[in-house]
């Protein structure tokens, strides 16, 4: 077996102390670029901590806003219930008073009847006085020529 030489750079030898540079600088790259990553690492690991507490609070806050929505329409219904419920009221009361002024006005109507039919009983009671009291007079004044 033959042994082989190495060859640094066409040399036998081993590298110089730039070489060693040459590494410490290349490995001084890495940890440089390990420690941006770790850095960037960090940043989006904060960025997404901060999104989702954006994201709790929206959902929070959208939360608040279906209830208060919720409550709003609940109010409005109510109000609306009682509205109708005061207007539904004040029709059946007038309907009451219709009826009631009707009954007043029937009975009224009723009186003015009647009253007229007493009236009207007055004056063919009357008059058949007056036929009767004309009938006598009539036999009184007319002479039967006697023959």
């Amino acid at each position: 077996l033959k042994q082989q030489a190495f060859s640094w750079n066409g040399r036998t030898q081993p590298p110089a102390m730039g070489s060693i540079k040459l590494f410490n600088e290349a490995h001084s790259f890495l940890h440089n670029i390990t420690a941006e990553i770790e850095v960037l690492k960090q940043e989006v690991l904060e960025d997404h901590e901060q999104r989702k507490k954006e994201i709790a609070e929206a959902r929070k806050k959208l939360e608040e806003e279906k209830f208060e929505f919720r409550e709003q329409i609940t109010k409005l219904r109510l109000e609306f219930e009682d509205f109708v419920h005061r207007k539904m009221d004040r029709v059946l009361e007038e309907v009451e008073e219709l009826k009631l002024s009707d009954k007043r006005d029937d009975t009224s109507q009723q009186k003015q009847i009647e009253h007229i039919v007493q009236d009207m009983q007055s004056l063919r009671e009357d008059l058949f006085a007056i036929q009767a009291a004309w009938g006598k007079l009539a036999s009184n004044c007319i002479v039967v020529p006697t023959e």
